[in-house]
């Protein structure tokens, strides 16, 4: 019983971890200070927190409940006995009823916000007690809406009537204070009696349909209609002032009490000193009546028989659109007046406001008795007779006595049905409960609702009709009648005391449950119901509130509520151990669905066309055909446009089946797992759309009702039942530990949120994503999956707050990689970020690529892997830097990869980095947070509006400081204490032995935001002269095998890539040159420093810095030092790279010295081996020859077997293309850099003397033909040379083709050669060779008759006969095309020559004769030269127009 005894309750002041109160939030605010949860300081958090849910006996979680409960507290005359902790009424409470207030916009709340400041003064010397002030962001002060409020009035013992909020308990009547929410008599005459005088007592309340009237009834039979009632808005937001005269502040109270109600008496006053200390934590409610009502209409029932009164009361639902207004009243003999009131104006209101008479005598009432039934004098049991209920709505009237219910027609006055009393609707059937009280309403106009003992009944009116038969045989007369049908009956487990309709499928029963247990059982429960002194009421009963199925009668719900009794000292009962019973009918369910309501019809005609237009919409929605009944009876009543399945309260079940489905899944724990299952829907915010459109509740949107507020009201208590908002799902959610669901309910009703704040449960997502907290963390291992997961939830979760997006960068960088992953979700523009969040982000970025770098160094056998991974997180570092960089550096980078990309005319490389800073580059200019968070002090609006014009020219708009950053990147070179100069403003760097890559790169991008061109320049050639000495061998061979092969081999020379492209477009474009020539670099503790050509040269590869090197190349420098000592102030405009100088660099490194010189004699020649302004060479050219003829020596010979050797059988047509070594003798020799005969002998020494060694054998060959005597020993050699060094039979052949001083020799030699060289091989090899010689002559156009008669006899050749048809007929092809081309030349001659005599018969102008005489004395011969010219140009016409003409000598 004890488990069944704990009640769902509201979060309370304690669960601040849990829910973190919004201070903005009025309503939020109204709950938390105006109600009291059922959350004591004493009671166990994880037991009775509304919060904290439990588990099965299986620990899994249960659903959660529909219904959460809080003590009204407000201005209710509560118990403040500083000697005890009861917080019951100090007076009882005799009925109630609760009203729904509509509030709609005037003419002028639509066009303006209503602003206003109430003061009330005490007269002379007061002070005001209370300002009220509204504000912006007070969210009811918008009174542009129709809002929806609901009032309880409640009648005491006292004789009070009191209206208060029923959310809140807060006053609502005119002129009330904080302190005491003011009262209203019925008999203003009864003010100045005893509290406890029995005549006082308020025994009913009802309000008309619009709570425009409020009808009350005491037990002396007094009656009093207050209205109209004029309600309107009122902000929440109050200040307190203190009263420094005690006597002006209850002054003040007493004269509003006693002008609305006829007096305050003594005993209210002492409650108000009092309850002085608690009115600063009251708020006012969220409306109040703006005036005192201007008639009430008294008269009274006090002349009935004696021992008779009043027992309920029901007003009119119609009372303020009726002319003939009426009250149905019943009392305790059984009988059902019906009372028709005329008259009773405001003079008759005025006089008794200040006590005046009864005013019976101003309102004309005529009384008709229209039941009669069973009197108080036949009391034979516990139970209550005489008429105990009344319902009234539209024309029917329901009433219930001691017999059951009866119907009736009010307009027609006539009986519809009557209703046995249910069987289990008798008190002496259950020991603990005194006496029973039948709860009966109209849930529908034409559908009755009772509860009466353990019965729950559902009736409906129907209309029918009927035929009479006539004696006569007339026609028969249709008669209409109304018949009821029960369409629910069930059987209770409990006995009902109030019972509302819920929704359509579900009624709210709120009953006692008999408790078999001892007295002294009770009082171990009240002992431990930690409310003090006070007991629980109902006795030895349970009161719980029941939500029963209409469908089943199954219960869904059920909740027991511990309210409090009030405590009597001196009574003995309470020591006395006996059962103590309760009454059922002091407690009372009320409810916003049921209110007095009109008929449906009557109902749609009282709203306006706002309202009627939502219903509308909703009657399409569902397909109801729009008529004014239709849609009254379909969507008038307001439990039937609500589904409390489909409501907020019904999500809890679908959180618990997502929980238990997401706890079936494990985490994976690998640390680099791609994707993980997580046991939480983690994902929502990439997966699922959040929408953040909410709709709101009442007639002010087109949405379905909202929920009901329900209050039970007991006599010493009073407690607010609301079903579970949006705040609730997102604690239970919270409660099992699914911060992901919480957050995704969350945004999808964030409109709804009160208590709960969005940022914390941002924090709570990402918290228990990433495993921060030690709750989630649990020694499991994060996973990468996760981390990914939470940095593409970042923007969409924290959107434009500035605060949240600062305190998340500083977690992630708690997580190693972290950063790297949100780096470009970081905001760069919307919202603003602080400067130190963006240099802390780089400096931790780098801190990671240094560790990894160093830390892969240790580790063997991962190198390669380990290296790539260094690379790769440099390449993000950089790039981060250079976005997060001026605008304008960003487009200068752009700027240079085009450059580059346009001079190479290779755009690929570039491509992919220029897509992406132009990327950067947009998302800089037009970034805006697009999240959930918004952040009203860094709102969009206050970011500049920065235009793609202004940002051209923004080099200041950095979003980090590059000076403080480059001072912090430069304390990491690990320069020691001997390095001399760290001055940022020279353009001298220095960097560390040791220094970590990535810094100097970063050093370099730095120096080039802030335009210190020449250190950034210097950076990078330390990065080539001391990060890639390892690459610099395999950089040498590559150069070595690029001269030798005479072709570019690309696969091989880009060995770094396309990364410092950039640099030769920063030196170009920038001029710095004079740094290629001037080192400004030093490398400290490091004894060799490469010269700046090297290093360039290993940053971007051979192709790419010879290209540069030939394009920004300059003849060797021939001025004197005086002249340079002159031009030094120029040296830094100067854009040419002298080609000495470069020599000079490159001389320690003399592979790429020898690959230079090439580049240059290939594509700069005009530079090197031509000289079209001299005929005599430079002295420093002639010595660059010699030098290059020696790196031949050393280098062109490393791969000579493999490029220059051929076959001796091998029949290529080409015969003459010379090998780069001969190309660099036949141009440099003729200078005299290189002489011939020492070209010769070192060549000899180099061959060793041998002829058949192939090594320079062409070389040699083409020497001692070109630069020798032309003896015939030296064609010998050369022919030697090449069939026994080259074995080359075709160079052989051409060359004894070209010899034509020594051709039959040279001929002899080579048939003998081809016959007799090799004796020991058989005749079919040398057949083979024979034949090749024969094609080898064929080819150089050799007499091929004497080679043919020159064949030994015996000599097989095979192929001989194809060979000789296939020579002939390629000689006859070549005659043809002679001839061809001598009749095309013949042709265009003779064209010429036609022209020539054309232009010659072409008459002349008498005035231009004699200057045409001048000039042909002048120039004489000028027409046979012009013939010639013309000869010429047509003779290269024809050339062009047969590519393959040439001119052949025919032997």
């Amino acid at each position: 019983m004890a488990d069944d005894k704990i009640m769902n309750e509201v979060d309370g002041p304690n669960n601040n971890d849990e829910n973190k109160s919004s201070d903005n939030n009025d309503a939020a605010s109204d709950i938390a200070t105006a109600t009291d949860s059922y959350e004591d300081d004493e009671y166990d958090d994880d037991d009775l927190s509304q919060d904290s849910y439990q588990d099965d006996d299986r620990g899994r979680p249960l659903p959660m409940p529909p219904l959460k409960y809080a003590r009204i507290m407000g201005s209710l005359p509560r118990d403040k006995n500083k000697h005890t902790l009861s917080c019951a009424l100090s007076v009882k409470v005799t009925c109630s009823t609760m009203g729904r207030v509509v509030i709609r916009p005037s003419a002028d709340d639509k066009s303006h916000h209503h602003h206003a400041s109430i003061s009330d003064s005490a007269g002379a010397g007061g002070t005001a007690g209370v300002h009220i002030a509204e504000y912006e962001d007070d969210e009811d002060a918008d009174r542009s809406l129709t809002k929806v409020f609901h009032v309880i009035a409640m009648g005491f013992q006292d004789g009070t009537i009191r209206l208060v909020d029923a959310s809140s308990g807060g006053s609502v009547l005119f002129g009330s204070s904080l302190e005491d929410g003011g009262a209203w008599f019925v008999n203003p005459t009864l003010a100045n009696k005893r509290p406890e005088d029995p005549d006082n007592e308020i025994v009913a309340l009802s309000f008309d349909s619009s709570t425009s009237y409020l009808c009350a009834l005491n037990v002396r039979g007094d009656a009093a209609i207050f209205g109209p009632l004029e309600w309107g808005r009122r902000s929440q937001k109050v200040t307190v002032a203190d009263a420094t005269k005690e006597g002006a502040q209850r002054q003040q109270q007493g004269l509003f009490a006693a002008f609305v109600g006829g007096g305050t008496s003594d005993e209210r006053k002492d409650t108000n000193v009092d309850n002085r200390e608690t009115a600063n934590r009251v708020l006012r409610p969220p409306f109040a009546l703006n005036k005192p009502p201007t008639s009430t209409v008294r008269f009274s029932y006090a002349d009935q028989q004696e021992g008779c009164h009043p027992v309920c009361m029901a007003l009119d639902p119609a009372y303020g659109r009726r002319k003939e207004r009426a009250v149905l009243v019943g009392f305790n003999d059984g009988r059902l007046i019906f009372s028709k009131l005329q008259g009773g104006g405001v003079t008759a209101g005025v006089t008794s406001f200040f006590g005046g008479a009864a005013a019976a005598s101003t309102v004309k009432k005529s009384d008709s008795v229209i039941y009669q039934g069973m009197g108080a004098s036949s009391v034979t049991s516990g139970d209550k007779f005489g008429i105990e209920a009344i319902a009234w709505r539209g024309g029917l009237v329901a009433w219930a006595d001691s017999s059951g219910v009866r119907l009736f027609d009010i307009e027609n006055m006539s009986r519809i049905a009557h209703i046995d009393r249910p069987t289990g609707a008798r008190s002496n059937l259950y020991p603990t409960i005194s006496s029973l009280r039948p709860s009966i309403l109209f849930e529908r106009s034409d559908s009755l609702l009772i509860g009466w003992g353990d019965c729950l009944m559902s009736m409906v009116i129907r209309d029918t009709k009927s035929s009479a038969v006539t004696k006569d045989g007339s026609t028969p007369k249709e008669i209409k009648k109304k018949a009821v049908d029960c369409t629910m009956a069930w059987e209770l487990d409990c006995v009902a005391c109030s019972v509302v309709p819920l929704d359509e499928k579900h009624v709210a029963v709120l009953g006692l449950v008999p408790s078999a247990g001892s007295s002294s059982s009770s009082i171990d429960v009240t002992a431990e119901s930690g409310f003090g002194d006070s007991q629980l009421a109902g006795g030895d009963n349970v009161i719980e509130l029941q939500v029963i199925n209409r469908e089943d009668g199954k219960s869904v719900s059920n909740d027991s509520l511990p309210l409090v009794e009030q405590v009597y000292t001196n009574s003995v009962d309470n020591s006395m151990k006996r059962i103590r019973t309760g009454n059922a009918s002091e407690f009372t369910l009320l409810s916003s669905y049921a209110v007095s309501r009109m008929d449906d019809l009557a109902e749609w005609e009282a709203l306006d066309d706002g309202e009627r237009a939502i219903i509308e919409r909703e009657a399409d929605a569902f397909g109801v055909r729009r008529t004014d009944k239709s849609v009254s009876k379909t969507f008038s009543e307001l439990h039937q446009r609500w589904d409390m399945t489909n409501d907020v309260c019904s999500s809890g079940k679908e959180i618990l089946e997502d929980s238990l489905a997401f706890d079936d899944k494990k985490d994976d724990e690998s640390t680099s797992s791609q994707s993980s299952s997580c046991s939480d829907n983690y994902v929502f915010a990439l997966s699922e759309p959040i929408n953040p459109e909410i709709l709101s509740s009442d007639l002010d949107h087109s949405s379905r009702s909202s929920p009901p507020i329900m209050t039970v009201v007991y006599s010493y208590d009073a407690c607010l039942v609301q079903t579970r908002d949006v705040d609730d799902v997102v604690s239970y959610a919270r409660s099992m530990g699914k911060s992901a669901l919480a957050l995704k309910y969350a945004l999808a009703h964030r409109r709804d949120m009160r208590r709960h704040e969005l940022d914390l449960l941002v924090d709570n997502y990402f918290s228990a994503l990433l495993r921060l907290s030690s709750h989630h963390a649990e020694g499991k291992a994060l996973s990468f999956s996760r981390v990914k997961i939470a940095a593409e939830s970042l923007p969409i979760l924290l959107g434009g707050d500035s605060r949240m997006w600062q305190r998340w960068i500083f977690m992630f960088a708690r997580i190693p990689g972290g950063l790297f992953l949100i780096r470009q979700k970081i905001p760069v523009r919307d919202p603003h970020l602080p400067t130190y969040v963006f240099e802390m982000t780089l400096e931790k970025m780098l801190e990671e690529t240094v560790n990894h770098r160093s830390q892969g160094n240790t580790i063997s056998g991962e190198n390669d892997v380990n290296n790539a991974a260094s690379d790769k997180m440099t390449d993000l570092f950089l790039e981060t830097l250079r976005s997060w960089g001026p605008t304008s550096y960003l487009r200068k980078r752009i700027q240079m990869q085009r450059y580059y990309s346009q001079k190479s005319r290779n755009n690929s490389p570039a491509a992919t980095f220029i897509k992406q800073a132009e990327k950067d580059l947009q998302r800089r200019i037009s970034q805006t947070a697009f999240g959930v968070l918004s952040d009203a002090n860094d709102s969009a609006s206050k970011i500049e509006d920065i235009t793609t014009r202004q940002a051209i020219d923004a080099s200041k708009d950095s979003l980090f400081d590059v000076d403080n950053l480059i001072e912090k990147f430069s304390s990491r070179l690990q320069l020691n204490d001997k390095s001399t100069d760290r001055d940022h403003l020279s353009s001298n760097i220095f960097v560390g032995r040791n220094s970590d890559i990535t810094i100097i790169f970063a050093n370099a991008e730095l120096e080039m935001m802030r335009e210190k061109f020449d250190r950034a320049l210097g950076y990078y050639l330390s990065i080539g002269s001391s990060f890639m000495t390892e690459s610099l061998p395999i950089l040498e061979e590559t150069a070595v095998l690029t001269v030798n092969h005479s072709q570019e081999k690309l696969a091989l020379a880009e060995v770094t890539g396309t990364k410092y492209d950039h640099v030769l477009s920063l030196i170009e474009m920038h001029q710095l040159h004079y740094i290629l020539l001037n080192r400004n670099y030093s490398l400290v503790d490091k004894f060799i420093v490469e010269p700046p050509i090297v290093a360039l040269i290993m940053l971007v590869g051979l192709s790419k810095a010879g290209s540069f090197l030939m394009d920004c190349l300059s003849p060797p420098d021939t001025k004197s030092d005086a002249d340079e000592e002159m031009e030094n102030t120029n040296t830094s405009n100067d854009s040419n790279l002298p080609l000495d100088a470069i020599a000079a660099q490159l001389a320690s490194r003399p592979k790429l010295l020898y690959w230079f010189l090439f580049q240059v004699f290939t594509k700069r020649p005009d530079m090197y081996v031509k000289f079209p302004t001299t005929s005599v060479p430079p002295l420093n050219i002639t010595n660059l020859h010699r030098k290059q003829f020696s790196l031949f020596l050393d280098y062109a010979n490393e791969s000579e077997g493999e490029v220059i050797s051929e076959p001796i059988a091998s029949t290529s047509v080409i015969i003459d293309a010379d090998s780069p070594f001969m190309s660099f003798l036949r141009a440099t020799i003729p200078h005299g850099g290189v002489d011939a005969i020492t070209v010769r002998e070192r060549l000899g020494s180099y061959r060793g003397g041998r002829v058949d060694n192939p090594v320079f054998a062409r070389e040699l060959a083409f020497v001692t033909e070109k630069f020798g005597k032309g003896t015939i020993e030296e064609a010998k050699e050369v022919l030697n040379l090449y069939l026994l060094g080259a074995k080359n039979l075709s160079m052989a052949v051409a060359f004894a083709e070209r010899d034509s001083k020594h051709s039959k020799d040279l001929w002899k030699i080579l048939v003998e050669h081809c016959t007799i060289s090799d004796p020991s091989s058989d005749a079919s090899e040398k057949g083979a060779l024979f034949g090749s010689l024969l094609e080898a002559a064929a080819h150089c156009g050799a007499d091929l008759s004497s080679l043919v008669s020159s064949i030994p006899e015996g000599m097989s050749i095979q192929g001989l006969r194809p060979k000789l048809i296939a020579a002939i007929a390629d000689y006859r092809h070549k005659v043809r095309i002679h001839e061809y081309t001598a009749d095309a030349l013949s042709e265009d001659k003779v064209g010429l020559l036609r022209e020539l005599c054309h232009l010659s018969r072409r008459g002349e102008r008498s005035a231009e004769k004699k200057v045409r005489e001048d000039a042909h004395k002048k120039d004489v011969h000028s027409s046979k030269p012009s013939l010639l010219q013309m000869q010429r140009m047509k003779s290269s016409a024809a050339t062009m127009r047969h590519p393959n003409a040439f001119s052949l000598s025919i032997r």
